[in-house]
């Protein structure tokens, strides 16, 4: 029986780690860690940065951890250094590959036969990339951008020097590829989940988020889960799981964050980088805990559910503009196909890399779909058809605003925010396309959510404000016209202030997270669509009454939360099916007008 009923926890051993460890030494810190997070196996690195642990020393170690009933697994990591005088000119980034030099391809098979041959499964670390523009590497590059030079370059070396390799020396090793956390990136460094996921065994995802405001990633918090959920269906049934670190995590809980997230996208390992640096580390002693609740919580649950993002493969622009989204309760689903057969779909300016977009985009909204589009999309999308199915225009101008106003009345009061924010003023004839929500600046007001009818379908146009990491500042009634467009897919809604997401699993099962950096401002709302008898806390078994219900047109049950912040916390919707003055079935949206917009 492993640690968790969901996932196992996993921890990394780096080569640095374990070259000079005794057994009495690994015993002491194996206890700490069962102690604190549990261990059901270990990656187990031979070799990293030119060190290559002696075989002795290796045999120790496998024999060690599999005798204290720890599974056990290998892993590379394929940087090094320079082979030759003549490679010091490469300017490769901590000792990455050049992959267009025989004697580095020749030195990578020898540390994959090393591996295959101690080990069954081995996973490659994320130096799995290169960015080298040697003299080499330019020759061979010829007249293909370096996006295509090095996504082919990377599937060649993954194909014929890593795959084959292992399976020659050992037919039984199972080979698995780490996708870092920075997708945005892939393709300029050679990563390409869409070829490479089908390549190797098994796939893996980095879901290091840290300090996001100091970090040099840009890697919003909610990309812990998210690149979990888009990797899941790169390869269904075939992402190990999700893999973090304790560096720049200040303050500490930053550190339990990414646990949680990580955890909140049902992996099935939870991997924790790495074995030297985690040992006597403060950061590890809360994670037992938090991850023995969320393991209970999601036995009550089924599979995740949201809006489906489309990010096709290879794709660019408005980088993580989904996860500051999903930071102020929007629930998404990232995925790499376009989700013909969903209800909703949120495209972002990425979407454009698929040269079919706007013909998919028309026959989804003439089916009687939902899209939601970013003002990065339409711009882009302005002159390849967007102009048959919005009256949406952009002349290039912006307009800056704390001031908003929510539509509905003739009159409506202002709200403010406290960070003047930066948009694109999103033109648009009156009465065919009509603005939901709206910033103010002097005299005139200017659109952030606008709706248009096509066919039997209906687009949303979201204005974005140029600094993303302010969308949590949004007032809470701006906030609540947009996350209400996206709430088809799912069977509630957030009201309230941001830095709260909201996670859907099957069985009528809601998670809530509010961030440990976030500022509450105001009562955080759940709006459930149909009329709901309680919410029952999966915690404590305490059932919620609501605080309003309304029974009549879109029907919609409201509870009031109360949430602390770095705080997982889990619901499930109580319904009484033969509640007697119930107009419409549960869940069921028949327009964003469920959550007054």
């Amino acid at each position: 029986m492993g640690c968790y009923q969901n996932f196992k926890s996993v921890i990394y051993c780096t080569a640095q780690n374990m070259v000079g460890e005794t057994e009495e030494a690994l015993r002491e810190q194996l206890a700490f860690f069962r102690k604190y997070c549990g261990v059901d196996k270990v990656y187990l690195e031979p070799y990293r940065d030119g060190l290559m642990i002696p075989e002795e020393q290796l045999t120790m170690l496998i024999r060690f951890f599999k005798s204290s009933g720890i599974e056990v697994s290998g892993a590379l990591t394929t940087t090094c250094e320079d082979l030759s005088e003549a490679d010091s000119y490469k300017q490769r980034m901590g000792g990455t590959y050049c992959y267009s030099n025989a004697a580095m391809r020749d030195y990578l098979v020898k540390t994959v036969a090393y591996t295959a041959r101690h080990f069954d499964e081995f996973i490659i670390d994320d130096w799995f990339f290169t960015t080298c523009t040697c003299d080499e590497c330019r020759a061979a590059k010829g007249e293909k951008s370096w996006e295509q030079f090095r996504t082919d370059l990377l599937c060649e070396v993954s194909r014929d020097l890593i795959l084959k390799t292992a399976k020659e020396v050992n037919p039984n090793c199972k080979v698995i590829v780490k996708f870092p956390n920075w997708s945005e990136s892939y393709q300029e460094a050679g990563y390409d989940p869409a070829r490479q996921s089908k390549l190797f065994d098994l796939i893996y995802t980095g879901t290091e988020t840290r300090d996001t405001a100091h970090n040099d990633q840009h890697l919003p918090k909610y990309c812990s889960w998210s690149l979990m959920r888009l990797m899941e269906h790169y390869a269904p049934g075939r992402n190990g799981g999700g893999w973090f670190d304790p560096y720049g995590c200040s303050p500490m809980e930053l550190y339990s964050e990414q646990a949680i997230l990580t955890a909140l996208a049902r992996p099935r390992e939870i991997c924790q980088f790495c074995w030297g640096s985690l040992y006597k580390n403060r950061v590890v002693t809360p994670i037992g805990l938090q991850l023995e609740f969320i393991d209970r919580m999601l036995s009550e649950a089924g599979d995740c559910r949201g809006v489906p993002c489309y990010l096709p493969p290879n794709a660019q622009g408005e980088d993580h503009l989904e996860d500051f989204l999903g930071m102020q309760g929007v629930p998404l689903e990232p995925v790499p196909e376009f989700p013909e057969k969903s209800k909703s779909v949120f495209l972002t300016v990425q979407a454009l890399r698929d040269p079919d977009i706007m013909e998919k985009l028309k026959a989804f909204l003439v089916r009687g779909g939902r899209a939601v589009v970013s003002s990065g999309f339409a711009i882009g999308a302005m002159g390849k058809g967007f102009e048959e199915i919005s009256s949406v225009r952009y002349r290039g101008r912006r307009f800056r605003t704390r001031e908003f106003i929510e539509d509905g009345m003739m009159a409506p009061n202002s709200v403010y925010s406290r960070h003047e924010m930066s948009f694109p003023i999103l033109e648009h004839r009156t009465n065919v396309t009509w603005a939901l929500a709206k910033g103010v600046a002097g005299e005139e007001n200017y659109p952030l959510l606008l709706r248009d009818s096509y066919g039997r379908g209906t687009l949303y146009t979201l204005a974005v404000p140029d600094e993303y990491g302010y969308l949590y500042d949004l007032p809470a009634e701006v906030l609540r016209v947009i996350r209400s467009v996206f709430a088809l897919d799912v069977p509630a809604c957030l009201e309230g202030p941001g830095m709260v997401s909201l996670f859907a699993y099957e069985k009528d099962v809601l998670a809530l997270y509010p961030y440990v950096t976030g500022i509450t401002r105001g009562r955080t709302r759940l709006v459930v669509k149909g009329v709901a008898d309680a919410l029952v806390d999966l915690r404590t078994g305490m059932r919620m009454l609501p605080a309003s219900v309304n029974k009549f047109g879109d029907a919609a049950t409201t509870f009031n939360l109360m949430l602390q912040q770095g705080d997982v916390s889990f619901f499930r919707i109580e319904w009484n099916e033969h509640r007697e003055g119930t107009p419409m079935k549960r869940g069921v949206a028949s327009a964003p007008h469920d959550f007054g917009v």
